[in-house]
């Protein structure tokens, strides 16, 4: 009775593949939200340069990066 209990307890190996498919399916859409939010930010800069709007822009440094305030 207490083998069957630890047994239904214990990760199968079915239930490990299951999960590390899971964590490997998070881990590419995080991947694609950083490069996404990567590729956003570098054309918002750029738009700012190009229309000349950065001059009303102060940026301070933060912790992992530039930020703005108007």
């Amino acid at each position: 009775m207490i083998l069957k209990w630890i047994k239904r307890l214990l990760p199968t190996g079915q239930d490990r593949e299951k999960e590390r498919e899971q964590l490997q399916a998070v881990k590419h859409k995080a991947s694609l939200a950083m490069q996404r939010y990567s590729e956003c930010s570098t054309e918002i800069k750029s738009k700012i340069e190009q229309n000349h709007f950065a001059k009303y822009l102060v940026y301070e440094k933060g912790g992992n990066g530039e930020h703005a305030h108007n």
